[in-house]
C-alpha cells in the first residue's frame, strides 16, 4: 500500500535523494509491503484516514524511513543479498560486509508505539 509520495519523502521528511522518480515509486512500493508485513496487514483493515493522525504520521515517517534504509544500503536489490559478498580468486579474497537487515530499525522503532506490531490476541471478559 502507498503511504507516502516523493513530496512527502522529500519537503517534510528530508530523506536522502532519490533522483528519479519512477526509481522512488518502486522503492516506495517495497517500502509499503514491508510495512503492510510488520504490521500483519492489520492498515489493510481500516481506511488510512481513519487512523489516528498520530498513527497515521509513524506510519507514513516509518515508511519513508524504510525507503532512506533502502537508498542508503545500494537500493532494495542490494539488501535482497543478489549481489556478489564474498569473492575468491586464488589466494585473494575479498569479503563485503553484509548490507544490513532488510528492514530499517527506525521503521521498527517508529511503529513500536502504535501499538500496530501488536500479534496477541484480544480478551473480552463478561461474554
Amino acid at each position: 500500500m502507498t503511504y507516502i509520495d516523493k513530496a512527502y519523502y522529500d519537503g517534510e521528511y528530508k530523506g536522502t535523494p532519490v533522483g528519479d522518480v519512477d526509481e522512488f515509486a518502486r522503492l516506495e512500493q517495497r517500502a509499503g509491503e514491508v510495512i503492510d508485513e510488520l504490521t500483519n496487514y492489520t492498515i489493510a483493515n481500516y481506511e488510512f484516514t481513519q487512523l489516528a493522525t498520530f498513527v497515521q504520521e509513524q506510519v507514513k515517517k516509518a515508511t519513508a524511513a524504510q525507503v532512506e534504509h533502502y537508498v542508503l544500503n545500494g537500493g532494495y536489490e542490494a539488501i535482497q543479498g543478489e549481489n556478489l559478498s564474498n569473492v575468491r580468486i586464488g589466494s585473494f579474497s575479498y569479503t563485503e560486509e553484509s548490507a544490513s537487515n532488510e528492514v530499517s530499525q527506525k521503521a521498527y522503532k517508529l511503529l513500536a508505539p502504535t501499538g500496530l506490531l501488536y500479534r496477541g490476541l484480544g480478551v473480552r471478559h463478561g461474554y
